[in-house]
This record gives structure tokens, C-alpha cells and sequence, in this order.
């Protein structure tokens, strides 16, 4: 999984997986990283890098399940395929 930055008009992580030789890129939202924190306020970059390279293998299925149709399960359903 890569990290490619902060699409700050989605208010959300650009984040890239290799699938099959086809890279994925996803949103991960600012409301996800700010309710596994438990905060109302936006997470700060770090922490926002921190939880998902700590959560790269859910990451991964969920953005899996996004691009075959199906739905993530909890709490990854904020996961949007840009």
C-alpha cells in the first residue's frame, strides 16, 4: 500500500494498492481517521499516516471489496474508490 497524500477537497488520504497488477487508488475520509481517533477535530498528518499503514491489511481488503462490488465491513465503509 502506498500513501499518495491528501486530496483536501475529498477531505480524505489518497491511498494505492497493487491488485492483479492494477493499481487502486482510494479514499480514505477525514470522518474514519477522526472516529478511530475518537475526535470531532481532524487528525493531524502524522496520525492520519500512523493509523493507516497500522490498518494497511484491512485497508487493503476493504479497497479489494470496494473494486469487486461488494461492500467493506465496518468501520471501512467510509472507503470511497476515486
Amino acid at each position: 500500500m502506498r500513501i499518495l497524500g491528501k486530496n483536501s477537497s475529498a477531505d480524505a488520504y489518497r491511498v494505492a494498492i497493487d491488485l492483479g497488477g492494477t493499481e487502486i487508488v482510494a479514499l480514505v475520509s477525514d470522518a474514519l481517521l477522526s472516529q478511530q481517533y475518537g475526535t470531532d477535530e481532524k487528525v493531524s498528518h502524522d496520525q492520519a499516516y500512523e493509523w493507516i499503514a497500522a490498518q494497511q491489511h484491512d485497508l487493503n481488503d476493504a479497497i479489494t471489496a470496494l473494486h469487486k462490488g461488494a461492500a467493506p465491513r465496518a468501520p471501512f465503509t467510509h472507503i470511497t474508490l476515486e
